[in-house]
């Protein structure tokens, strides 16, 4: 069977603030980085093949670097990947074939929310700052070889995912509770391949 190696990725540019689509070939990535510019001129970043898997380079929008493996497995036969930056959890870009990342761009624009799309957003708002705080201090992973962990949000909570493993923490951000339940936790660490909800995951702890 023959393989198309055409992809499509869809870059945030820190520099300009614009999403920039880029068209190639993934024989064209080898152990010598493949760099993707943006229209402004700004380098967004890197795809670079290592043994079997492939290292995505890119800066987030508070200009830190942010590195995400893949398998070949996964960079080859996945329809769409979404990169995420493990610090705040932003959508970096996308990557897969030509009509998904087009439909996951299309999405994400029109499923941007906004404060009043949530149920509580006063504590929705705590909850993000919090998780921000424990992002920054690297206090938010994953246990698995290769965490790169970004974060879902829904009107009524809040979902961590790992994006090599996917494994996955789910907290709700409705209530007091739901504030506490957080602030009791001073470091996040997903088990791999695990689903949990916060709030159960508290009560051994208790």
């Amino acid at each position: 069977m023959l393989v198309s190696g055409e992809r499509t990725m869809a870059l945030y540019c820190p520099a300009c603030e614009q999403l920039q689509y880029h068209n190639f070939s993934l024989f064209e990535v080898s152990c010598s980085p493949r760099s993707f510019q943006c229209a402004c001129g700004f380098i967004q970043g890197h795809i670079v093949k290592k043994n079997q898997r492939y290292e995505v380079r890119l800066l987030c929008p508070s200009g830190n670097r942010v590195r995400l493996l893949y398998s070949f497995k996964e960079f080859w036969r996945a329809p769409l990947l979404t990169f995420y930056s493990p610090d705040g959890g932003d959508v970096l870009g996308f990557f897969g074939g030509s009509k998904n990342v087009e439909e996951a761009v299309s999405a994400f624009d029109s499923d941007l929310l906004q404060p009043e799309d949530f149920y509580e957003p006063e504590i929705m708002s705590a909850i993000l700052v919090y998780l921000q705080k424990l992002a920054v201090a690297n206090k938010i992973g994953c246990k698995c070889q290769h965490p790169a962990v970004g974060i879902d949000v829904y009107p009524d909570k809040v979902e961590l995912v790992c994006s090599n493993c996917g494994s996955a923490m789910l907290m709700g951000a409705t209530s007091q509770e739901d504030l506490l339940n957080l602030y009791s936790l001073s470091e996040i660490k997903m088990q791999p391949a695990s689903y949990t909800y916060l709030g159960e995951w508290l009560k051994p702890l208790r």
